[in-house]
């Protein structure tokens, strides 16, 4: 691993962050879970909504771009074993009910495949909302002015990261989780 993080600015145009909202709004909307697990809703650790995004069908040209990104970044960054991305994750905090998820980290030790590295594409302008600042812990410096629309910044799924309460506005995201096999 050369870097504890990378960002790629404008990696999507506004017009595609724009056309993701849209496409998202006829998806079903569930209350985030924590932990992996079916029915584990704990409000004081996460405070969301999110709709699943699938490769098939209506976000494939999604799922291309964002693979073909994450490639290039994990070959210049990180160097791990992916080769899976089955799901994406649209993701609503908003200030009504004060959105945010607590300090947490993306990985599941006892499943099939072992998530490695994180993603998270910011597809609201900054100015739209207050608060809702992804926020990752560092050993070394710590990403800087990766909240403009159509920025992704990536990371690895061990890494602990959480998100701040948003307390003005709306904010969307897309998050991915690109697997691989086993750590070792």
């Amino acid at each position: 691993m050369k870097s504890e993080w990378a960002i790629w600015r404008k990696a999507l145009s506004i017009e595609e962050c724009d056309s993701i909202i849209e496409r998202c709004k006829n998806l079903e909307e569930t209350i985030a879970q924590v932990g992996g697990y079916v029915n584990n809703v704990d409000d004081k650790i996460r405070r969301s909504k999110v709709k699943w995004m699938t490769e098939d069908g209506e976000f494939k040209d999604i799922f291309q771009k964002v693979w073909d990104l994450t490639i290039k970044v994990n070959r210049k960054f990180f160097e791990f074993h992916i080769d899976t991305l089955n799901l994406m994750q649209f993701t609503e905090y908003c200030e009504t009910y004060r959105g945010e998820y607590k300090r947490h980290q993306d990985i599941f030790w006892k499943s099939e495949k072992h998530r490695k590295l994180s993603m998270v594409l910011q597809l609201t302008d900054p100015s739209d909302y207050e608060g809702g600042k992804l926020m990752l812990d560092c050993q070394e410096k710590k990403p800087q002015n990766y909240f403009q629309k159509g920025t992704c910044i990536w990371f690895p799924a061990t890494t602990y990261h959480w998100v701040t309460p948003v307390t003005k506005g709306l904010r969307n995201s897309v998050v991915c989780w690109f697997e691989g096999p086993h750590w070792r």
